[in-house]
């Protein structure tokens, strides 16, 4: 196809105004007369001034688990555990074969009680159906009777209280047994759903987390199938430590690499999070679930083996074991064999100076999730009524990482935050901290092209001849047709509005608004 009359951002070609695909590659970028003479009779596309990006890559989502909860119980805007109480209750009455019911997104700290329901509560007003609801950081949930039935073993795990509010390896037993409640079927209509509300995004591509507390192991092959169907580009990751059997998995399915969601700690909201020193608000220095020897052991396996290591942490203790144990692994193997696996860590969210510069010197991939300090970085927010002002401000340091040359990946962790696409780079740009705040082309480079290098797709992010012609195109107001292409300054609330993603020179998605024209032949 000729992309022509465009607002083409594509900093090699300052100026341009089309691009030509063919097949999945970008072929020729330029103006509107020499797209057509490279591409003489193609199928012509007039963008009538409008924006064309390269399109968005999500770096860290669970598709299976945001499908879920698009079709299930969002509770973001309760505020009350009553108001939690009441929307199961009239969601069991307005869905009466629900076997159970999935929902997500509370936040107790603002309530007059700052207390969940408990499992009695929502056995009641689910009339006995199987109750699952997330918090809103997904580390902890509470849950019916009905639901602890049909999981045994939770009762047992670490994290289990009777009043249905479930913790460490108690929570991620239960959420990890969820799958066997739902049919094959029902979980590929929860990755459709969720695959194409990021298309609708401007999505093209999402790096998939998975892991034995997330969902059965077969959930991988489900979203690659349904994602083949949808057209988004998808890459796998299974959070489970490297052992002979699942390298050998591993290398025969596929997956990029064994990390993602391998958790060394929890959350902050849930008070899991791994800190060196206790909670400002809790006699707790939260869970620490690996080792600095595991850790090691598991970055030098996956070196060996050809795969990506990758680490959930979060806080402050388990950032800086993830460190220790990638130094370890290259003084073992080098720092070149450690540079060129591209090791991730995800979320990071406490780091200190020394820690970032290892990262820097051993290539490690910083997988961060703006929407974080969007939500809870504010002064009086979650950041500092879980850990004080002091810590509170060094949260999320992606402009420090930046500027110390850590390849930076930005997500959603959806469900935890929405799928996205310019919201993502406007969080990064208005983070809360000043010396944190990232210019609007590197945060886009950090959710397009970096998210895509994370990934080892190193033809992919850019807009020029060769790359992968994966591309969005975008109602917005600034700027006009003639002369280079600036991005969106996103200093207003109104984001650019996608009118069609493209896949790998796949149209997956189009807007009423989006018109293709096709000429004759020239």
């Amino acid at each position: 196809m000729i992309f022509v009359r465009g607002r083409v951002y594509a900093p090699d070609h300052p100026g341009a105004t089309a691009v030509v695909t063919n097949g999945n590659l970008i072929s020729f970028v330029g103006t509107d007369e020499a797209a057509r003479a490279a591409a003489p009779g193609q199928t012509e596309v007039d963008l009538r001034g409008r924006l064309l990006t390269p399109a968005f890559v999500d770096a860290h989502a669970h598709l299976i688990q945001t499908g879920q909860v698009m079709a299930g119980l969002g509770l973001h805007d309760v505020r009350s555990r009553d108001d939690v109480v009441e929307r199961v209750a009239a969601y069991a009455r307005h869905h009466p074969d629900a076997h159970v019911i999935i929902g997500q997104g509370w936040d107790e700290r603002t309530w007059p009680e700052p207390m969940p329901p408990t499992r009695s509560e929502l056995d009641r007003a689910a009339g006995g159906v199987a109750v699952y609801l997330a918090r809103v950081d997904v580390h902890s949930a509470v849950v019916s009777s009905t639901l602890l039935d049909q999981l045994p073993g939770v009762s047992e795990a670490v994290g289990y209280r009777a009043d249905g509010l479930l913790t460490r390896e108690a929570h991620h037993l239960c959420r990890g047994s969820l799958g066997r409640l739902f049919t094959d079927q029902q979980r590929r209509s929860a990755a459709r759903t969720a695959l194409h509300a990021a298309a609708a995004q401007g999505v093209a591509a999402v790096h998939e987390l998975g892991g034995p507390h997330l969902g059965p192991i077969e959930d991988l092959a489900r979203v690659r199938e349904v994602a083949a169907e949808v057209g988004v580009g998808v890459v796998s990751y299974w959070g489970e430590l490297a052992t002979e059997p699942t390298i050998e998995w591993a290398q025969q399915t596929g997956v990029a690499g064994l990390g993602g969601d391998l958790c060394i700690d929890g959350a902050i909201g849930s008070r899991t999070a791994s800190l060196r020193e206790p909670y400002a608000d809790a006699e707790t220095c939260g869970a620490r679930y690996l080792s600095e020897q595991q850790i090691a052991d598991h970055v030098i396996a996956c070196t060996q083996a050809g795969l990506q290591a990758g680490f959930h942490c979060i806080g402050d203790d388990a950032v800086a074991a993830a460190v220790s144990g990638l130094r370890q692994a290259a003084a073992r193997l080098g720092t070149r064999r450690i540079r060129a696996a591209r090791h991730r860590l995800e979320h990071v969210e406490m780091i200190s100076d020394a820690d970032i510069a290892t990262l820097a010197e051993l290539g490690v991939v910083a997988s961060m999730q703006p929407a974080f300090d969007a939500a809870w970085g504010k002064p009086g927010e979650l950041y500092e009524q879980r850990l004080g002002p002091s810590r509170a401000q060094v949260m999320n340091r992606w402009g420090t990482l930046e500027r110390s040359g850590v390849p930076l990946a930005f997500g959603t962790d959806s469900p935890v935050t929405p799928l996205a696409g310019w919201a993502t780079v406007q969080s990064a740009v208005r983070h809360w901290q000043l010396g944190e705040r990232l210019s609007v082309v590197a945060a886009f480079d950090a959710a397009t092209r970096g998210a895509h290098w994370a990934a080892f797709a190193d033809n992919a992010g850019t807009i020029q001849q060769g790359a992968l012609a994966s591309l969005a195109i975008w109602d917005e107001e600034s700027g006009e047709l003639e002369g280079p292409a600036p991005l969106p300054r996103l200093d207003t609330t109104a984001l650019p509005t996608c009118v069609a993603t493209i896949a790998a020179g796949r149209l997956i998605y189009q807007s009423e608004s989006f018109v293709r024209i096709a000429p004759s032949p020239r």
